[in-house]
């Protein structure tokens, strides 16, 4: 899933960046845009999905309350540190040209990092499953509805409302309204673990459908009438409404995304889930290619067609790096297999690798079925992190 997003982004900041602006008001170019405003609520809502396998998992290992607050402000400070590596990279290949205010933009990596660890920190403090589920639903919601009250407010130093609620700057990944897809994703997450012990997988993504379906309607709905108009209220940014509208087709993509990864035929090396595995890097790389001084001579000069031909080479060019990047874990995975030792899973390398294909690839059927195995009798699994769905 997190590749097939990569791939969306690549075509929205493609286009967006090198289509000439006579070509922008056509049908095309806006298909291209609204299907570009996606990976940012994904990303965030994979987020939420990753952090209750994780801290789950470490619950159930006997991590206490400490261990997993250290964790979860590991993880999202490193994530802080990279988005401002970033944007001082960005800086100094600007300069003399750019400014220094640039660095303090909070753009996708910023609000990741955030999110991470706010709502990281208080899922810990929820402790359980169930208690997540009712709590971090109930905030999502009131969360969702709170956004055009406190999207205006000011009095409070920049560099704070910058992080708060974009202090003025739509075009800013603050953390209203964003941290809504990250508190959903939590709650996704937290159901997913849950109905697993309990319907299984299948049902569960059955009854998701339904819920993104009632969910889109539930937006569209809302939109009919002005009552959730309120505060400051702008439909694709504060709004409850498109809140749920969006929501209900990540659930659907989601969902198609499970079904995928089921499939016979999943094993084996797979280009979206290379590029899903490098994303970080793939996100770095392509805006340097696309808004950086390189490729400057492309900003908003070429026709629509032209654009799009670029991403003949853009996209072999980002599947190259995140295979280059990933190569090097492979091996040492694969040289995990030829000494016979264990693997992150905690299973013998011998019955985890049914076969070296590609670039060493793992049949994942086959280890989710014998993880589920060893989740349910309860024993000690040290699979550390692995974003939904790709630990099938």
């Amino acid at each position: 899933m997190r590749g097939l997003i990569v791939l969306v982004m690549l075509q929205g900041h493609v286009l967006e960046g090198w289509v000439r602006p006579q070509d922008r008001s056509g049908e095309w170019f806006w298909l291209s845009q609204f299907l570009g405003g996606f990976p940012a609520p994904v990303f965030l809502f994979l987020v939420g999905i990753s952090l209750a396998i994780v801290l789950d998992r470490m619950r159930e290992k006997g991590a206490s309350s400490r261990e997993l607050a250290l964790r979860v402000l590991r993880r999202g400070g490193w994530i802080l540190f990279l988005a401002y590596a970033f944007r001082l990279e960005q800086f100094l290949v600007w300069h003399p040209a750019s400014q220094w205010t640039g660095l303090l933009i909070v753009d996708t990596l910023n609000c990741i990092a955030v999110c991470t660890i706010f709502v990281g920190l208080f899922s810990v403090a929820c402790g359980s499953r169930r208690t997540n589920i009712v709590i971090m639903g109930a905030t999502t919601i009131a969360f969702v509805f709170m956004t055009p009250l406190i999207y205006p407010w000011k009095g409070l130093p920049s560099f704070f409302l910058s992080y708060l609620n974009g202090d003025g700057h739509p075009s800013y990944f603050s953390f209203f309204p964003w941290a809504a897809f990250t508190l959903a994703g939590v709650t996704f997450g937290y159901m997913l673990l849950d109905a697993r012990g309990r319907v299984g997988e299948r049902e569960f993504f059955k009854h998701v459908a339904v819920a993104a379906v009632c969910l889109y309607a539930v937006g569209v709905s809302m939109s009919l009438t002005r009552f959730f108009e309120y505060g400051f209220f702008d439909y694709s940014l504060t709004s409850p409404h498109f809140f749920f509208v969006r929501l209900g087709w990540i659930l659907l993509i989601v969902c198609g995304a499970y079904k995928w990864s089921i499939r016979k035929t999943a094993g084996g090396w797979s280009p979206l889930i290379t590029l899903g595995q490098a994303s970080l890097i793939v996100y770095w790389l392509h805006i340097e290619i696309v808004y950086g001084r390189l490729f400057h001579h492309f900003s908003r000069s070429l026709e629509l067609p032209q654009a799009a031909v670029q991403l003949a080479w853009v996209v072999p060019l980002m599947l190259m790096a995140a295979s280059i990047s990933s190569f090097r874990p492979a091996l040492a995975r694969a040289q995990q297999v030829f000494k016979g030792r264990s693997i992150r899973d905690g299973l013998p390398a011998g019955e985890v690798f049914a076969k070296v294909r590609g670039r060493f690839a793992v049949e994942r059927s086959a280890i989710a079925q014998k993880r589920d195995a060893i989740i349910a009798a309860g024993s000690d699994d040290d699979s550390g992190e692995i974003s939904f769905p790709q630990y099938r």
